[in-house]
């Protein structure tokens, strides 16, 4: 008897305190949405909450500027006419809908107005399915061109493949290849063999598959390794198209898919493993005496922060998806007990 009504107290304590943590999750959830909309990147989303903004635009594409910077906005809608061009035409995309809708750019004149819109310090990013550039960056380290060039194919793997597929199923040294390709020059391919003279160590392709692996690399070395992984990854992508023929590397990226790893779709088109064809990139730079002969692929440590970072965002993504499972089955598992009553 005693035993029957300490469990009927301790299921009695459980019911009060799984509702309150529940709540707690859902009010801190709440708060981050509205932080994350407000004082975050989903500002993008918003553009009239960036009162201190202006837009122009074309028939297509848009642009949000600072202050009186009216001639330097016309130049980037130019440019973003061109590189959606330079795309279509190099993956022989005649139906042009990936840019059909447009593409909204924001530029920031100064560090601070591009951290604040999107938690990091790099020259642009496509986030949101919007894209942002560093202005202030750019120029003392790419053309225009190239800026908006390599952020906008990001947008057009987002749009092409979807998101979710876009980071699980589309290899990230082949979008980051292709990207750094597509500029009209690239610092960090010009001047790879240098580093490597210095810093003999790449990251092999193979294991930069997921943003998570390609954000962990750019951290290594002290951030020196980041220099080196964009020069490999597009002169790496150069050589499969010397090697293999462009038509090989388009059939490539037309197979990716959520059904196939992009591995073994990649032993499928160039009929030899991405290893091996890696290491026989390398040994062509090592022979034209552009890399040193020591230089090794190392594996990516453990990062805690990206680990952090990614169990967040994963977080994020699944809460409110297991809060209306949990509703789901509660409703049902209700509404069973009064037919069975």
């Amino acid at each position: 008897m005693a035993e029957t009504v300490y469990k009927s107290k301790e299921q009695t304590t459980r019911k009060r305190t799984n509702p309150w943590t529940l709540r707690v999750a859902v009010i801190l959830f709440i708060w981050v949405l509205i932080y994350f909309f407000f004082a975050g990147p989903g500002r993008l989303l918003f553009p009239s909450l960036l009162i201190s903004y202006t837009s122009v635009s074309d028939n297509k594409n848009t642009v949000y500027f600072y202050g009186d910077r009216i001639e330097q906005a016309l130049d980037v809608l130019w440019l973003a006419s061109i590189a959606q061009d330079s795309i279509e035409h190099f993956w022989g995309d005649t139906e042009g809908d990936k840019f059909r809708k447009g593409v909204t750019i924001f530029m920031c004149e100064s560090p601070q107005q591009y951290f604040h819109l999107t938690w990091n310090k790099a020259m642009g990013s496509a986030i949101m399915g919007r894209m942002v550039l560093n202005t202030s960056r750019i120029a003392g380290s790419m053309s225009p061109y190239s800026a908006m060039v390599h952020e906008m194919y990001h947008l057009y793997v987002t749009r092409k493949y979807g998101y979710l597929s876009s980071i699980f199923f589309y290899p990230k040294w082949f979008e980051e290849g292709c990207a750094t390709m597509l500029q009209d020059y690239s610092v960090s391919a010009d001047k790879l063999g240098e580093n490597l003279w210095s810093w003999p160590t790449l990251v092999s392709a193979s294991s930069l598959e997921h943003p998570w692996n390609w954000q962990t690399m750019v951290r290594m070395e002290d951030g020196k390794m980041v220099s080196k992984g964009y020069g490999q990854v597009c002169l790496f992508t150069r050589y499969l198209a010397d090697r293999f023929g462009k038509e090989k590397v388009q059939e490539y990226e037309s197979r990716m898919h959520w059904t196939t790893s992009p591995k073994k779709n990649f032993k499928r088109v160039f009929e030899t493993s991405l290893d091996f064809a890696e290491s026989q990139w390398l040994q062509e730079m090592v022979e034209s005496q552009e890399a040193p002969s020591e230089t090794s692929f190392i594996p990516l440590p453990f990062d805690f922060l990206i680990f952090l970072r990614w169990l967040f965002i994963g977080i994020i993504i699944l809460f409110p998806f297991a809060l209306v499972t949990r509703w789901i089955y509660r409703f049902i598992s209700r509404k069973g007990r009064r037919n069975i009553s």
